[in-house]
């Protein structure tokens, strides 16, 4: 995409994948301030400070995870100033890439965070609401079907989630930075709703919580990776189920920008669906509460590309990138 050393009367970016285009208000950028907060910025410092806040008040701790949850507000904060000083494409990059980071870290501090604010386990919910809808475990349903193959199939597309999520937003990342922008306003604003239901519906999933008649017969997939995908979750993450979420969401944004990646990707993302449930790392609704999330994710996108506050956050990078060709 070329950028004019004028600002842009429009947002380069849209609904199509050949000529895209944003519909976004058009007004005077000088009339706003040059520190401009996304909308995954609110979401998340807002679930940071509500974490910090039932730490050091609710549950009348005050010790090092009530400052390790205000030290990631503060680090997202910090960021967003600097990023702000001088909107470079490289500065934006970290902003928006650190989210990575900051969350990995958030995920892993959460368990530590639910104990001390002796949150109860939601799986008994969880599984009634499942027994109304179905009247077995969901993971049941696969039973006919169990084999050592489709076994190593599904953890083979579940494991596909951690594909999508780092080289999903990472092919904007290095080829649009406009389209990098909006990707991860979704995708944090639905990390930031996630996180925050863990820590109030904290669940261990139907593997923990229930008792099954045997256990998954396993190929050498399955024997070699169902361990380590049980011991990197933080006990907590079902309800909503993030796997769903984050890649509903990607399938749902490449569908506007990125036509050929969707087809490409759409059966792969139906697989770790299907894999989230016979792998019995959730309930039926964990993931009906994913893809809901995955459309408000979606929703966010549209709602931010069509504001001011697109319009002047992309006038502002543009103006960083004129005067950064001016000064070579």
């Amino acid at each position: 995409m070329k950028l004019s050393s004028s600002l842009s009367p429009v947002v380069e970016q849209g609904l199509g994948e050949a000529s895209p285009r944003l519909a976004v208000a058009t007004h005077n950028s000088s009339t706003t301030s040059r520190w401009q907060t996304l909308p995954h910025e609110w979401a998340f410092g807002g679930m940071l400070l509500l974490l910090f806040i039932r730490l050091a008040w609710q549950a009348g701790h005050t010790g090092d995870y009530a400052l390790l949850f205000l030290g990631y507000f503060l680090f997202g904060v910090s960021l967003s100033w600097w990023c702000s000083r001088n909107p470079t494409p490289l500065r934006w990059r970290v902003r928006l890439a650190a989210y990575f980071t900051l969350m990995g870290l958030v995920f892993y501090t959460l368990p530590a965070a639910v104990r001390l604010l002796q949150v109860p386990t939601a799986d008994s919910l969880l599984q009634s609401i499942d027994g109304q809808l179905l009247n077995l475990p969901a993971a049941d349903y696969f039973k006919s079907l169990q084999s050592p193959l489709l076994t190593d199939v599904m953890v083979l597309a579940y494991l596909f989630f951690f594909y999508y999520l780092l080289f999903g937003p990472g092919y904007y990342c290095f080829s649009d930075l406009h389209r990098f922008r909006l990707c991860i306003t979704g995708l944090f604003s639905i990390y930031a709703v996630g996180l925050l239901s863990y820590s109030v519906m904290p669940a261990g999933g139907p593997h923990l919580a229930l008792h099954f008649a045997a256990p998954l017969p396993a190929g050498p997939v399955g024997r070699l990776m169902l361990p380590v995908i049980d011991g990197s979750s933080n006990g907590v993450d079902v309800f909503p189920s993030i796997h769903a979420a984050v890649s509903a969401y990607l399938l749902g944004f490449d569908a506007l920008y990125y036509r050929r990646r969707f087809r490409l990707l759409l059966l792969p993302c139906v697989l770790l669906w299907l894999s989230t449930i016979y792998l019995r790392y959730h309930y039926l609704i964990d993931v009906a509460a994913g893809f809901t999330l995955a459309l408000a994710g979606l929703g966010v996108v549209w709602l931010y590309q069509r504001s001011r506050l697109a319009y002047a956050v992309e006038s502002e990078a543009d103006r960083a990138i004129a005067l950064q060709a001016t000064a070579r």
